[in-house]
């Protein structure tokens, strides 16, 4: 359980923070991280400038290709407090890179002070369903809403032909410009990724505020979205703005 809470603590905290690195070091074995985390207590000015201090010791290590962070003005969890909350993702040139620099940042004071200031609401590892790379540039775009989502199939077959068919029936909609699917990594009890069973998370991209809400109300009731929304639980979803 220790080593649990001591790789959960590094990775977690590697998620939150805004940088860009030199794309020509992307690699075929490269990862996602994703961490939705809310501010300790509500403290939010703490929780920003600890990770704004932790920024500028992430942003010297090489095996981070680019991060970015999300805001969110929708959840699934009504309850949750919105401004307390920050998605981020990083981009990693591989598990190995990822694990040896949470490893090397753990000891360090302003990790641990960035980690002591909110508390995880949802993380995982993600590599892309289709193999292909992600510019995560695709998604930081001020203005556009970013929909982030994590889904577990009630059957086998949940990520199959009636989830092909939703995801289709967005193009017929003003303002839908992508999605992008990912195989989704837990920590298990060792503190390694492992593959989550049946379990895949989406990006989704809309040009604006006012085109995906104009979209929200036809989509929840089409009988595409009905058909396979019957086959997951939805396990995390925000709707967000990017934020600097």
């Amino acid at each position: 359980m220790k080593l649990l809470v001591t790789v959960i603590s590094a990775a977690a905290i590697i998620s939150s923070c805004s940088i860009s690195k030199n794309q020509n070091q992307e690699k075929m074995t490269s990862v996602y991280e994703i961490a939705i985390n809310q501010a300790k207590g509500g403290n939010v000015r703490n929780f920003l400038d600890t990770r704004a201090k932790f920024v500028e010791v992430l942003g010297k290590e090489p095996a981070t290709l680019n991060e970015g962070k999300w805001s969110p003005f929708f959840a699934v969890d009504q309850s949750l407090k919105l401004d307390e909350i920050l998605i981020g993702m990083t981009h990693w040139n591989s598990m190995q890179g990822f694990g040896e620099t949470a490893m090397k940042l753990l000891p360090q004071d302003v990790t641990k002070n960035y980690f002591a200031s909110f508390n995880p609401l949802a993380y995982g590892l993600l590599e892309t369903v289709d193999g292909k790379s992600f510019d995560m540039e695709s998604i930081k775009k001020e203005g556009n809403v970013i929909e982030f989502a994590i889904r577990k199939g009630k059957t086998a077959d949940a990520f199959g032909e009636k989830r092909e068919v939703f995801f289709k029936s967005l193009n017929h909609y003003d303002g839908y410009k992508f999605a992008r699917e990912f195989k989704f990594y837990e920590l298990d009890a060792a503190g390694a990724p492992k593959l989550a069973e049946n379990t895949q998370a989406v990006i989704i991209v809309w040009e604006n505020a006012e085109k995906f809400q104009k979209a929200a109300t036809p989509i929840f009731s089409s009988k595409e979205y009905a058909d396979f929304s019957d086959l997951i639980e939805v396990k995390s979803y925000f709707a967000t703005f990017a934020t600097k």
